[in-house]
């Protein structure tokens, strides 16, 4: 790495822990960028990028890397709307006062996907803690549920702890649980989730559990009409 050169784009993603889709995760190459009038890098394995915009940078782990909502931008390009909302929650959860760089970064004039990123960003959210939370409020939100909580905490009846359901609806007491493969494969979590949610429902909740079969087909529809049933819609 020279003076002035940063990894960006689905490097700078990937080193920060952000979620991308598979597709990009499996781009072979490391992607290295300069500012405008330095030219790209060039190298076996390397993709070079030559931005006009110089990009905020931040250490990780003793690396260059652009920061996250940088890196939100460069793809922007590359990624579906609902992509850069599932993104954008990522960075939100990640580092939660950073709605004002997101808006920023957005709002620059001529970058490449701004007006993309800008339609994403008035539906990201902080408070989603996985792609899979993330659909889920889309495909509810979206269909005329209110907008719940996120990972927001619940105190009982008797002033105990229940813990932090992904989407809630603290009036109607009624909570929506995404459950990816690792709920199901990893026995630790497993018995979390099953403890968490028979706490809910001993003080008087609704629990809904959601996978990804639910999101997709006549599914969509089925899971649409029971949240909305549940709250009264």
């Amino acid at each position: 790495m020279k003076p002035g050169q940063s990894f960006s784009h689905v490097t700078a993603a990937l080193l920060l822990g952000l979620p991308l889709p598979s597709a990009l995760e499996e781009d072979p190459d490391l992607h290295v960028s300069t500012v405008h009038p330095a030219p790209p890098p060039t190298a076996r394995g390397v993709a070079g990028h030559r931005l006009r915009i110089e990009p905020e940078v931040v250490p990780f782990a003793g690396l260059p890397v652009v920061a996250p909502w940088e890196a939100l931008a460069q793809l922007a390009p590359l990624l579906a709307v609902d992509e850069l909302i599932e993104l954008g929650d990522a960075v939100l959860w990640r580092w939660k006062d950073a709605l004002p760089q997101l808006e920023a970064v957005a709002g620059t004039p001529g970058r490449i996907g701004g007006a993309r990123l800008r339609a994403a960003l008035k539906e990201m959210r902080p408070g989603c803690a996985s792609p899979g939370e993330t659909r889920v409020r889309l495909l509810l939100t979206r269909a005329g549920v209110p907008m719940p909580e996120l990972n927001a905490p619940v105190t009982g009846r008797h002033g105990q702890d229940l813990g932090r359901p992904d989407l809630l609806w603290r009036a109607e007491r009624v909570t929506v649980e995404y459950e990816g493969d690792q709920h199901r494969t990893d026995r630790r979590q497993f018995r979390i989730d099953v403890e968490r949610y028979e706490r809910f429902r001993d003080d008087g909740w609704t629990v809904v559990r959601v996978t990804a079969d639910d999101l997709v087909g006549p599914r969509r529809q089925a899971l649409i009409r029971r949240v909305k049933a549940l709250l009264a819609l």
